[in-house]
């Protein structure tokens, strides 16, 4: 297990202070379908807000629904891992027992994107990359928003109003919050 790619994770991305951990039952499901590292960034740290709460660690049973009806049917061997202060599910998939990568399903384009072709390079070179926090993960407009709406609550997210499918924007005028799982939902009916 190669700690050091959690370590620089946790650097950049500061570890909120009310972080959970994960359960036995969830522990147990977590050693079979992910990676050490990542069982380990639960056990270590735990979920919750990271870098003042631009992306969450989540326990994967809060987002699967969401991140199932998006891919249509349920696969555990796609387990969300993170989500973005805008939304946006990140998701471990184990393609064989060798090949894996981590994707993005971006809730606000509907559109699915692999991140990295290894869930190392993902710790490594993706989520850790300055242009990534700007452009994925808006950096800006959420330091726009939470100094006009405030922090997330633990299961909230920011969104655009209307929905940047109808013709809303990326700008702090068209930001609001509320929970997560239920604007994930909300985006998915308008596309159907």
């Amino acid at each position: 297990m190669n700690k050091d790619l959690i370590d620089n994770f946790v650097k950049i991305y500061t570890p909120g202070k009310e972080l959970a951990k994960p359960d036995e039952a969830l522990l147990n499901f977590a050693e079979q379908m992910l990676p050490p590292e990542i069982v380990y960034l639960w056990q270590e740290y735990g979920f919750g807000d990271y870098g003042d709460g631009l992306i969450k660690v989540v326990d994967p049973r809060d987002y699967m629904q969401s991140l199932y009806s998006w891919l249509g049917g349920q696969d555990f061997h796609k387990i969300p891992i993170m989500v973005s202060a805008f939304g946006d599910i990140f998701y471990y998939r184990k393609l064989d027992e060798e090949e894996n990568d981590v994707s993005m399903l971006n809730i606000h384009y509907r559109k699915i994107e692999v991140c990295a072709w290894s869930y190392e390079l993902f710790f490594k070179s993706f989520i850790t990359d300055p242009e990534i926090q700007e452009n994925v993960l808006r950096k800006s407009l959420f330091d726009q928003a939470v100094a006009t709406l405030g922090t997330l609550k633990h299961n909230e997210a920011f969104f655009f109003v209307p929905a940047l499918v109808l013709g809303g924007g990326e700008d702090i005028k068209y930001v609001s919050k509320g929970d997560a799982n239920t604007h994930q939902q909300l985006l998915l009916q308008i596309g159907q």
